[in-house]
C-alpha cells in the first residue's frame, strides 16, 4: 500500500510539474492507479477527455517503456512533439522516419533512455521489433483506438486483430485498451479479442457538453453552409461530404466566397494529402473539406465545428467525428444537413455488401442514424442512449431544446406498444410490432399466431409513420432499446415500471418529414486579448516548426485571457502551463499579458452580461453619421415621426436608415416600429413557397406595404436567423 501510495503521488507530481495540471479529470486517477498497480484496463472516455494522460503518466512513472500502439502516423508526430515540449522522453517508430533516424531511436529503446515509444501494429509484431522488446523493460502497452480491433466497431482493422498475441507474449506487462467510440457489443469484442477479460473497466460518459448538436433539413445546402460559417468566421472546422465529387464541388463554393477551404479524400494524391492536412493543423487554411478519410489520428484540439453536409452510415461514425470538434473543452458546434433522398443513396451502398450478417449490422446502424436525425426529444439524450448512457434530463444545448416541437400527454400509446412488445416476448423488432398494432395480415403474423394477441389490430387509429415516432421516442427516452445481436428486436428496461406507476408521458407530435431550420444562439467571440496570444503562439510554433496547438491548446490561452497572470508564478497556476512551457514560454506570454495589466472585474462582469445577449448576424456595413444619428434618436426613445422631424427626413428615409443598421447588427424592435405591418409582411413571408420571388410575395399581399417596409422585415429576419 506504501509503494501504491508513493506511486500516486509520484503520479501526481508529474501531472502538475509536467503537464500543468493541478487535478486528474473524470476516471483519469482510477485508471493510473489500476496500471500502476500492473492491472489490464479497459478505458472508453469521450474524445478531448484526457485519455492519453491515462498511460502517459504511468508509462512515466512505471519501470520501463510504455509502448503506445496508434493507427495513424501524424497522430504520432504531433503527439511526441508535444510531450518533448513539456520535458518527456518520447519517440515514434514508424516508416516516416530515416534509417538513420529510426537507428537512433531504437538505441534509445535499447538503452531505456525512452518514457513512450509511438508505433503503429504491423511495426510492433514484427519478429525483429518483438524481440527487442523482450529485451528491455516494458511498462505498459497502451492500444489507441482500440475499437479497430473489432469487426462490430465502425473501423475495423485487421493488423489490430492480431494484438492479442501481446498478452501471450508479454504476459507481466499492463495492458491498457483505449478507445472514445464503441457500443456494449465493441467492448466485449475488444476485451476478447485481446485477451484481458479480467481488465479493469472505465466508462466514462460519453457526453460533450460543449458541443451543440444540430440538425436542419437539408434544403439550399450551400446557402446553409455559408449561413452557418458566417458565425465562425476565422475558427477552423470539418465539412464532413459523402462522395469525393461533392467534396470538390464545395470546396470551391467556400473558394468563392473568400473562405480558406481545402478538399480532402482518398482519390487525391497522397502528398497532397499530407499538404492540405499540414495547412490545417497550422492554420493556413480554416476549413477542411473531406469524405471520411479525414480526421482519425489529427489531433486538433480547436477545431470549433463539423458539419454533416449528408448523413453518416452510423451513429459511432457521426459520433466519432463530431467529436473532432471541441477537443479543448470549449464551445462547439456540430451540425446535421439531412435529407431522405441522402438515406437513400446509403441504403443502395448497403445493399452492396455481400455478406448478409454484415449487411443486417450496417442496416441497423443506420437506422439508428434515421431515428437519431429525426428524433422529437433532446439531440444529447438520444445519442447518449444509444450507447448506453441514460441522461434523465433534456441537455438544453441542441436544436430540439432550443426550438422544442409541440408534445402532448401519450401515455395511452405509449402503454399499448408496451404490451405488444411484451405479448411479443421482447422477440421482434419495431417494424413488426408496428405491423401486430395495425393488424396486418401479412402471412408470417398469421402463421405464428400473432393475430390472437390482445394488442393485435388495437392501433388501427394511428399511421405506420405515427407509431415509428411513438417507439423511437420510446427508445430515446430509455424505456427499450433495440439488441443488434437479436435482429434489432425491442428489449423493455426497468424503466417501463416507473412509467407504469406515474401513468403519464409526454412525447412529441408526429409530422412527416424533417422540417426544422436551425435556431441557435450567437453569441461574440472576439476576445482581443485572446486573439494577441494566439497571434503570439502561432509566432513560436513557426520558428519551431510545430503546428500551435502543440505548444500549448486554445483552452489555456482563453484562461490566461480571462485570469490575466502578472507574474510566471501565476503564469505556472493556468492549466496546462508545466514547468518546462513556463521556462521555455513564460516570458514571452508575460511580456504580452502584463501590456494589458490585472483583470478588470467589474469589466469583466459587464463582458459576461453583454456575452449574454444575442447578437445580430451582421450582413452589412457599419452605419454611416446620418444612420448613427437615427440610432441615437431610437435609442433616446424617439419614434419614426420624432426622428424623421429632428433630422428634417422623410419616413421613408427613416425606414432605410433602420434597414442598414439592422444590417449593421443594431437592435432595433421592428416589430414595434412597424406595429401590424411587421405581422401582415411576416405572415406572407411565411405562407409563401420558397421558390416564390420577393416581388410576388410583396404583390400577393391583402394590404399594400411601402418597399422599405419590407426590405425592414426581411432584414430583421436575416439578422435574427430566420430563414
Amino acid at each position: 500500500m506504501d509503494e501504491m501510495n508513493q506511486s500516486m503521488k509520484q503520479a501526481e507530481r508529474i501531472l502538475k510539474n509536467t503537464f500543468g495540471y493541478t487535478a486528474f479529470r473524470s476516471v483519469q486517477r482510477d485508471v493510473v492507479e489500476a496500471i500502476l498497480g500492473g492491472g489490464d484496463a479497459f478505458v472508453l472516455m469521450p474524445t478531448g477527455g484526457g485519455k492519453s494522460m491515462c498511460y502517459q503518466i504511468p508509462s512515466i512513472v512505471r519501470k520501463g517503456t510504455g509502448i503506445i500502439v496508434s493507427p495513424l502516423i501524424s497522430l504520432m508526430k504531433d503527439q511526441v512533439d508535444a510531450l518533448v515540449r513539456c520535458g518527456v522522453d518520447a519517440a515514434y517508430y514508424n516508416s516516416s522516419l530515416k534509417v538513420a533516424e529510426a537507428a537512433d531511436v531504437l538505441e534509445r529503446l535499447k538503452a531505456g533512455r525512452l518514457d513512450l515509444l509511438y508505433v503503429a501494429p504491423e511495426r510492433l509484431l514484427s519478429a525483429t521489433f518483438t524481440k527487442i522488446l523482450h529485451d528491455i523493460d516494458l511498462a505498459l502497452f497502451a492500444i489507441d483506438e482500440a475499437h479497430c480491433v473489432s469487426q462490430w466497431g465502425h473501423d475495423f482493422r485487421p493488423e489490430y486483430e492480431k494484438l492479442g498475441r501481446l498478452r501471450e507474449e508479454f504476459p507481466g506487462v499492463p495492458i491498457l485498451a483505449l478507445t472514445a467510440t464503441a457500443d456494449e457489443h465493441t467492448r466485449k469484442d475488444i476485451l476478447q479479442c485481446l485477451r484481458i477479460e479480467a481488465a479493469n473497466q472505465f466508462v466514462s460518459s460519453f457526453d460533450r457538453p460543449n458541443i451543440r448538436y444540430l440538425v436542419a433539413e437539408k434544403r439550399k445546402p450551400m446557402r446553409q453552409l455559408i449561413d452557418f460559417l458566417d458565425d465562425w468566421k476565422g475558427e477552423s472546422g470539418i465539412i464532413y461530404c459523402m462522395s469525393r465529387k461533392r467534396v470538390e464541388e464545395v470546396a470551391v463554393h467556400l473558394q468563392r466566397q473568400g473562405i480558406r477551404a481545402a478538399a480532402y479524400h482518398a482519390g487525391m494524391p497522397g502528398r497532397r494529402r499530407d499538404q492540405v492536412q499540414d495547412d490545417f493543423l497550422h492554420d493556413r487554411i480554416r476549413v477542411i473539406v473531406a469524405t471520411i478519410a479525414f480526421g482519425m489520428g489529427v489531433d486538433k484540439p480547436n477545431v470549433r465545428y463539423v458539419v454533416h453536409h449528408d448523413i453518416p452510415k452510423s451513429v459511432e461514425s457521426y459520433y466519432q467525428e463530431t467529436g473532432r470538434a471541441g477537443r479543448d473543452g470549449m464551445e462547439s458546434e456540430a451540425l446535421l444537413l439531412y435529407s431522405s433522398g441522402d438515406v437513400n443513396l446509403v441504403r443502395r451502398l448497403i445493399d452492396n455488401v455481400e455478406s448478409k450478417e454484415q449487411k443486417r449490422i450496417e442496416i441497423h446502424k443506420l437506422n439508428s442514424m434515421i431515428g437519431f436525425s429525426e428524433a422529437l426529444t433532446c439531440r444529447r439524450r438520444v445519442l447518449l442512449g444509444y450507447f448506453g448512457e441514460q441522461l434523465k434530463q433534456p441537455c438544453g444545448n441542441c436544436d430540439i431544446c432550443l426550438d422544442p416541437p409541440e408534445t402532448y400527454d401519450a401515455i395511452k400509446p405509449a402503454l399499448l406498444a408496451i404490451e405488444c412488445i411484451r405479448e411479443l416476448e421482447e422477440n421482434y423488432s419495431k417494424g413488426y410490432v408496428i405491423d401486430v398494432l395495425r393488424g396486418s395480415n401479412a402471412a408470417r403474423i398469421i402463421e405464428r399466431g400473432h393475430d390472437k394477441l390482445k394488442s393485435y389490430g388495437a392501433g388501427t387509429d394511428m399511421t405506420a409513420d405515427e407509431w415509428t415516432s411513438i417507439l423511437r421516442q420510446l427508445v430515446h427516452q430509455g424505456y427499450c432499446n433495440p439488441d443488434i445481436s437479436h435482429r434489432s428486436a425491442l428489449k423493455l428496461t426497468d424503466e417501463v415500471a416507473k412509467l407504469e406507476k406515474r401513468n403519464h408521458l409526454m412525447l412529441a407530435h408526429f409530422h412527416q418529414g424533417v422540417h426544422r431550420g436551425l435556431k441557435r444562439p450567437a453569441v461574440n467571440r472576439a476576445d482581443p486579448v485572446f486573439v494577441e496570444l494566439s497571434d503570439l503562439r502561432r509566432e513560436m510554433a513557426e520558428k519551431e516548426g510545430v503546428a500551435p496547438h502543440v505548444l500549448m491548446n486554445d483552452a489555456t490561452l482563453a484562461e490566461m485571457s480571462k485570469q490575466r497572470p502578472q507574474s510566471l508564478d501565476d503564469l505556472s497556476a493556468i492549466d496546462g502551463m508545466g514547468q518546462k512551457k513556463v521556462q521555455t514560454y513564460g516570458d514571452s506570454f508575460l511580456k504580452l499579458l502584463l501590456q494589458h495589466g490585472a483583470v478588470d472585474e467589474a469589466g469583466q462582469a459587464a463582458a459576461a452580461a453583454a456575452e449574454k445577449t444575442q447578437k445580430l448576424r451582421v450582413s452589412g456595413p457599419p452605419p454611416n453619421d446620418a444612420q448613427m444619428f437615427t440610432w441615437q434618436l431610437y435609442k433616446g426613445g424617439e419614434d419614426r415621426e420624432g426622428i424623421a422631424a429632428q433630422q428634417g427626413i422623410s419616413d421613408e428615409t427613416v425606414l432605410k436608415h433602420f434597414v442598414a443598421l439592422v444590417k449593421a447588427g443594431y437592435d432595433i424592435n421592428v416589430r414595434e416600429v412597424l406595429g401590424e405591418e411587421f405581422d401582415e409582411v411576416t405572415a406572407a413571408v411565411e405562407a409563401a413557397d420558397e421558390y416564390t420571388s420577393l416581388s410576388d410575395i410583396k404583390r400577393s399581399m391583402d394590404t399594400p406595404v411601402s418597399n422599405e417596409t419590407f426590405r425592414l422585415v426581411l432584414a430583421w429576419r436575416e439578422a435574427a436567423g430566420i430563414t
